[in-house]
């Protein structure tokens, strides 16, 4: 093995090629019937679930096909949507979400991803505990919580085939109420 350059070790200046496809934006409803699964080692485990009568996925713009593509534009509703929530000991929080979008055209696109966040010191114990005053978040002021998402898509429909081989990101923000999860908003774009 031959020693590594001089031009080899030197630090990078600039980013790999990369850029970012808008695909769709959604806005998720949570319902506030939550599954308290109980204690777990590491954690509290809880299911959430999409309230998909209030649930929209649609293109900010109002474009009528993906730019750069040509593609009908991604719009329709949430039709089923659950995430199964690990609120850990150390104030973080491991979310395995799946969500089904129904295109207004009649497709079923499936997506799921991963979260990983944190709610601050003490912040699981106030979701988990939710009373009196130690809750976190109000309706005047609901506590914002970014979030960086890297969800995939799965369909069988020839219209949405081509979202079958992407990486997506999206970013967004989850809003929590009295200690409840209440939406969740996104944007979503395809790595390129």
């Amino acid at each position: 093995m031959s020693a590594a350059t001089p031009e080899a070790l030197a630090t990078r200046a600039v980013l790999h090629d990369w850029s970012l496809l808008y695909l769709f934006s959604w806005d998720i409803e949570l319902a506030l019937d939550r599954d308290n699964l109980g204690t777990f080692p590491g954690g509290v485990r809880m299911n959430l679930f999409a309230r998909p009568e209030l649930s929209t996925v649609y293109h900010v713009a109002r474009e009528k096909t993906t730019s750069g593509l040509g593609t009908t534009a991604i719009t329709g509703s949430i039709e089923w949507g659950g995430d199964e929530l690990l609120l850990r000991d150390d104030d973080g929080v491991r979310s395995d979400i799946r969500v089904t979008v129904r295109t207004d055209d009649g497709a079923a696109i499936h997506v799921w991803y991963g979260v990983v966040g944190y709610f601050g010191p003490g912040g699981v114990r106030r979701i988990v505990k939710g009373q009196g005053k130690d809750r976190i978040g109000t309706e005047a002021e609901p506590f914002v919580s970014p979030l960086v998402t890297s969800p995939r898509f799965q369909t069988a429909d020839s219209r949405y085939r081509w979202l079958n081989d992407l990486q997506g990101i999206g970013f967004g923000r989850v809003e929590i109420v009295n200690s409840n999860f209440r939406r969740t908003t996104s944007d979503i774009y395809a790595l390129t």
